[in-house]
């Protein structure tokens, strides 16, 4: 839910609807049950420190590549940032990944959120796709 608020001050969209508490948790418990995502916590003792969520997608086959991985979430509070937990969590979802034979990852990250770009390019992650909107 702090992932959320912090990308809504980039874009009003990610903005959690009142009571969302209980849907994010149906969410993550439907995620934990899913053979295809994983989610990876850090916890230094004294409460979660971050989280990265990832999960693999299967394409029709029609394509060459026909599965996919994308790491959905990555979040960091605040005060344990800068000390390498987010690469650690980022690692550990890069390994499960290959655990499982898939060649490519994906993340998206809100064009405002230039933290967030920085992040993922020094982590290797390039330019793919541009997703443009219109608000009508």
């Amino acid at each position: 839910m702090d992932l959320s608020a912090h990308h809504a001050a980039f874009e009003p969209l990610f903005a959690l609807r009142a009571g969302a508490g209980q849907a994010v948790h149906r969410l993550l418990a439907a995620q934990l049950r899913d053979a295809n995502a994983a989610l990876f916590v850090h916890d230094c003792g004294g409460g979660l420190d971050g989280f990265c969520s990832v999960r693999i997608d299967r394409a029709p086959p029609i394509h060459e590549e026909v599965v996919r991985a994308e790491i959905t979430d990555v979040s960091v509070r605040p005060a344990s940032r800068r000390r390498g937990i987010g690469r650690a969590l980022v690692a550990a979802a890069l390994a499960w990944v290959r655990e499982r034979g898939v060649a490519r990852v994906e993340v998206r990250v809100v064009a405002g959120n230039a933290e967030g770009q920085h992040f993922w390019r020094a982590l290797g992650f390039d330019a793919f796709v541009d997703v443009l909107q219109r608000r009508l």
